[in-house]
């Protein structure tokens, strides 16, 4: 007796994407799987058609930096396509009541725009400041190479 695949949920979702994004398969078409394997190779940057095609069977999870390009490629929320959860498509936001300040909206939105280059400097240097945060005075020490940069104790002129 043959075992239902494990990500069969997840596969299933995929293929409602791609055939919603026009990649059904061609017609005539002998596969058994309803979609077009090979962009999905393509676009998730998966190894072989054989990983793409497990994706689609449910044998196989894609990893996370995979499963954020399938969702980008397709336009749907990564949340939706991983677990079922969440709005499907981007356009569509979450009814989640957020307790944040405007301002903090906009810098989350317009980070969140950004190239990832650009949002890992940012990340470190706002998590690196909620550490510095909660040293006392005596401990928050910079680098030799910047200590010229530390104005707390220099009188403003």
């Amino acid at each position: 007796m043959a075992s239902e695949p494990p990500y069969l949920d997840f596969a299933e979702r995929l293929i409602d994407a791609m055939q919603s994004a026009g990649y059904g398969a061609r017609e005539g078409s002998w596969s058994r799987i309803p979609v077009e394997i090979e962009p999905l190779q393509r676009e998730a940057g998966a190894k072989s058609l054989t990983t793409a095609r497990k994706y689609l069977e449910g044998k196989a999870f894609p990893r996370r930096y995979r499963l954020e390009q399938i969702a980008e490629w397709l336009k749907v929320h990564v949340e939706w396509l991983a677990a079922g959860t969440g709005p499907r498509h981007l356009s569509e936001t979450a009814t989640v009541a957020l307790d944040l300040p405007a301002e903090a909206l906009a810098v989350a939105k317009a980070w969140s725009n950004l190239p990832r280059h650009y949002r890992e400097p940012i990340r470190s240097w706002i998590i690196m400041a909620s550490i510095i945060e909660n040293l006392s005075e005596d401990q928050k020490i910079l680098p030799a190479a910047v200590a010229d940069l530390d104005r707390r104790k220099k009188p403003r002129r």
